[in-house]
């Protein structure tokens, strides 16, 4: 019976190995053409100074950002939403909903803090091998979540827990077995991922791996690799790639989401790197009006300087000393009134 028990969530979870791949408010943002405020003589002596910018920590894991009014759209055509405080085990979620056939309907991720964590899937069983012609779905839960990635903590480490306990559940709660898995995954590289609209970005590869395990007794018999994945998470934008197998596939545009302004360079450069203008909706911000505040979502802060220069927009630059080795994240907050407007900025340093 067990055995049966475990090889029916084997089908689960192989019906979702081909899985897939935050947010920011993309309300249009008032702009003046002209830089200055002439008085009647011609004289611009009384030009107002705007205010300057003020610095936090985010509020939120910058590799995942959560919104509702956000759509990803990938190479493969998947698209990509979020749902908010779905409960999976007592535990509030986050449900990353897909399109594609190819990939589980949902995936459950609770990002707490600087915490990306996974929950488990939910996916259609039919035309699995042994349940072709039986209409069955259901969501695999894990019992303890699995940490994914944290920025703070980042120092390139992995993290494998053996013979864990998870639930298969049908669609009306009624919990149908539970089984063994195994799960694996790695921080692996960081370095530029070439989107579609986004251009080149940097992001950090999590590697993935889970087994399920065909158990009698206690004892493990049997370990079937399943998912074997990577997805690359890139600072103000989430998911950017994601390899299945011999497959990958890109971010091709997200609605919702500001183009980021991206920093490039070796170690020891960043002082010199030229500033790069502020775009919303891919127009410079011209005029002094907005209160603008930058976030930082890595360990390293009070890097990045955001002015209203003589080129008449806002514009961007790296200060203070020098940057390690990795990637840096924050986001300028551009907000009139009610009105706010996330521009994530990303920094490679080689």
């Amino acid at each position: 019976m067990n055995f049966v028990k475990s090889l029916l969530l084997l089908a689960v979870i192989l019906g979702v190995s081909a899985c897939s791949g935050g947010g920011t408010n993309s309300s249009s943002v008032e702009r003046n053409t002209s830089t200055s405020s002439e008085n009647d003589d011609g004289n611009t002596d009384n030009v107002p100074e705007p205010e300057p910018p003020f610095s936090a920590l985010l509020d939120g894991n910058i590799y995942f950002p959560v919104s509702d009014q956000v759509t990803w759209y990938y190479s493969d055509g998947d698209e990509v939403t979020l749902q908010t405080e779905v409960m999976v085990r007592d535990n509030s979620m986050v449900s990353m909903q897909h399109t594609s056939a190819a990939m589980p309907r949902q995936e459950y991720f609770l990002s707490d803090g600087n915490v990306i964590q996974y929950g488990g899937l939910f996916a259609s069983l039919s035309g699995l091998p042994g349940l072709e012609g039986v209409a069955l779905e259901g969501s695999v839960e894990f019992h303890n979540l699995r940490r994914v990635y944290d920025p703070l903590n980042d120092r390139g480490q992995g993290f494998t827990f053996s013979a864990l306990d998870a639930d298969l559940v049908a669609p009306d709660g009624e919990v149908l077995l539970v089984g063994d898995y195994y799960w694996r995954s790695v921080v692996g590289e960081k370095s530029l991922i070439s989107t579609g609209q986004m251009g080149s970005v940097p992001a950090v590869e999590l590697q993935i791996n889970i087994d399920v395990a065909i158990t009698y007794m206690g004892i493990t018999l049997q370990r079937y690799p399943l998912v074997v994945t990577s997805m690359w998470l890139s600072p103000g934008l989430g998911i950017v790639a994601r390899s299945m197998g011999e497959t990958m596939v890109t971010l091709d545009r997200a609605e919702g989401i500001q183009a980021p302004v991206v920093f490039v360079f070796d170690q020891g450069d960043g002082l010199v790197q030229s500033p790069q203008q502020l775009l919303i909706d891919g127009n410079p911000v011209t005029d002094m009006e907005p209160q603008v505040a930058v976030a930082y979502g890595t360990r390293e802060t009070d890097w990045l300087s955001v002015e209203f220069d003589a080129t008449g927009s806002w514009r961007a630059s790296i200060i203070g000393a020098e940057l390690p080795r990795g990637i840096h994240g924050a986001v300028v907050q551009v907000s009139r009134g009610e009105s706010r407007v996330d521009v994530p900025v990303s920094v490679l340093v080689n």
